[in-house]
């Protein structure tokens, strides 16, 4: 009996720590619109996840916080289910790979991203998976800054 108790307590406690989930805002048929979960950390509430749905409940965009910047992996979908884009955060920017996807599931775009900047070689795709165009984002930003370091009058 001790351990079905000290069970049921542990197992509450567990749960009382877990996220709540606060449906923010809903579509004129009912269904989530935006639904957000938060946890209490340090004394303060905070939001931890955030998803966004389609009016037909298929889940548009998810993504994760922490100290309440976007971070890791954020996903969105199309209205059909299939995944559109991928994206990493950290510290409420894009920084790392992205991949976007065409509705056939084909590769799109191949990209990268430094402190919400484009970076590195980004490569796009018909929607065969052939590559069609590839963008060196560091190479355009080192034209760039050799250009602007030219003094105005031998522009």
């Amino acid at each position: 009996m001790k351990k079905i108790l000290s069970l049921s307590l542990i197992l509450l406690a567990m749960l009382a720590c877990g996220p709540k989930k606060i449906i923010e805002s809903k579509y004129d048929n009912g269904n989530p619109k935006v639904v957000k979960y938060v946890k209490k950390i340090n004394g303060k509430e905070q939001v931890i996840k955030e998803e966004y749905f389609y009016d037909n409940n298929v889940k548009k965009m998810e993504g994760e916080y922490t100290d309440e910047k976007r971070s890791g992996k954020w996903s969105a979908w199309y209205q059909n289910g299939k995944l559109w884009s991928e994206g990493m955060y950290s510290e409420g920017l894009r920084n790392g790979p992205g991949m976007v996807y065409h509705e056939n599931g084909k590769k799109y775009i191949e990209s990268f991203y430094t402190n919400d900047e484009k970076t590195g070689k980004w490569r796009f795709y018909d929607t065969t998976g052939k590559v069609i165009k590839e963008v060196d984002f560091d190479q355009i930003l080192k034209s760039k800054m050799i250009k602007d370091s030219i003094p105005s009058k031998i522009k």
